[in-house]
């Protein structure tokens, strides 16, 4: 360790504290990325003691922890070199804090903090906090690098979760272990995060939503599996959304930009590619893979192991019990193919050649009574014409459960 000293003129220059809440007065000794070790000379003029408490002084326990913070939050910026005009330091959160004995006016306070992890812009700690060699309080912290970093102090946050800056988190959510939320994302109150789960960045998941919960599949034993989700998602209300199983791959995948609204479920092992909505109330069950641009609406259920092709529309209540071909509508109990989804292709800038087209590979494959294979076999003969065919014979290629018809 550096036996290289900070008077206050170069804590100042660490800290955006100012009396009379600085909390530490000098440095005594620091090495990067690794421990620090400063003091706080206790006198009977710090503001809190006219109050806490006027017949003995004693100063709170909520102040030894934040002279742990500061002395923290000196090492870490000590250490990436940032200044407070640069990023803020948050205190995250405070674990296991435990206070030996009291302090009291005419003490001198020895903050040391060691660096246990750190993971992009989160820090975590642990801080001892000794007056004349004996324990005062003891905490773990865990602090981040952002401007708008914002966690609830009533939010409960794992000590082994990754935060990254720019996060908000609002009261009474719980973040698990290994649980990892990249910058921007938002997460309102009572939301339910387990790991191993990794949130991309811009997300936005509201109250009352499950996120990476244990998969209810009777054959998960409890096996280490994953939760995989991209950017700007928005999960609504009550969404439910499971890791995987092992026997399905481990992996629950979601990508970018989809939209989950009120009840929404997504299974064990699904996949769910880009742009994607999930209408209220709107289930998949385990195994489902639902691509691009598809549309699934109000009270959709989805059995497992199907495939729910790209630019497809599902219409509110439908039951689907075999694979769903691209650009596709279907409806019904069981579903059933109702037409091509000219209104959604329109919208994302398909021209009016390219819809004719797939208008007349509709026909094909549900309308002249071909089988799937001979269905197939017309379809090639336009790919040249409209390189979206190809994409339309790839799925019904690889079709496992069959399609809706």
């Amino acid at each position: 360790m550096s036996t290289q000293q900070m008077n206050i003129d170069q804590i100042l220059g660490y800290l955006p504290h100012r009396y009379p809440f600085l909390l530490v007065d000098r440095v005594l000794e620091f090495e990067r990325d690794k421990t620090l070790l400063a003091v706080k000379n206790v006198t009977i003029n710090e503001p809190f003691f006219s109050g806490h408490f006027p017949s003995k002084a004693v100063m709170p326990g909520v102040l030894i922890v934040e002279a742990l913070a500061q002395a923290a939050a000196i090492l870490a910026s000590y250490s990436t070199g940032l200044q407070p005009q640069d990023t803020l330091f948050y205190l995250g959160s405070i674990e296991n804090a435990r206070f030996k004995r009291v302090v009291i006016p005419g003490d001198q306070l020895h903050l040391k903090v060691e660096v246990q992890r750190r993971r992009a812009q989160v820090w975590k700690f642990k801080g001892t906090a000794t007056v004349a060699g004996e324990v005062a309080c003891i905490a773990e912290m865990t602090s981040a690098e952002g401007k708008e970093f914002s966690i609830d102090r009533q939010a409960i946050i794992d000590p082994n979760a990754s935060i990254a800056a720019n996060v908000q988190i609002g009261p009474w959510s719980f973040i698990g272990p290994d649980v990892e939320i990249d910058e921007g994302t938002w997460v309102g109150s009572h939301v339910v995060i387990r790991g191993p789960t990794r949130i991309g960045k811009g997300n936005k998941i509201y109250q009352y939503a499950t996120i990476g919960e244990d998969s209810p599949d009777k054959k998960y034993g409890g096996e280490p599996t994953w939760l995989e989700i991209g950017d700007r998602n928005i999960f609504r209300e009550c969404c439910t959304v499971h890791r995987g199983t092992v026997q399905g791959g481990g992996v629950t995948r979601i990508g970018n930009d989809n939209l989950f609204m009120a009840y929404t479920h997504v299974a064990h092992d699904c996949t769910v590619g880009n742009q994607v909505v999930f209408s209220n109330n709107a289930s998949v069950a385990g195994h489902v893979r639902v691509d691009d641009y598809a549309c699934l609406g109000g009270m959709v259920g989805v059995h497992q192991f199907c495939a729910i092709g790209a630019h497809s529309f599902a219409a509110g209540g439908a039951i689907i019990v075999k694979d769903v071909p691209p650009f596709v509508m279907v409806s019904g109990h069981p579903a059933e193919a109702h037409g091509l989804n000219s209104v959604g292709l329109e919208r994302r800038g398909y021209n009016s050649n390219t819809i004719a087209a797939l208008k007349r590979a509709y026909k094909i494959v549900f309308r002249q009574s071909l089988t799937l294979q001979e269905a197939i076999l017309e379809l090639k003969t336009m790919i040249d014409e409209t390189p979206e065919i190809g994409y339309l014979i790839d799925f019904l290629s690889n079709s496992t459960r069959g399609i809706v018809r």
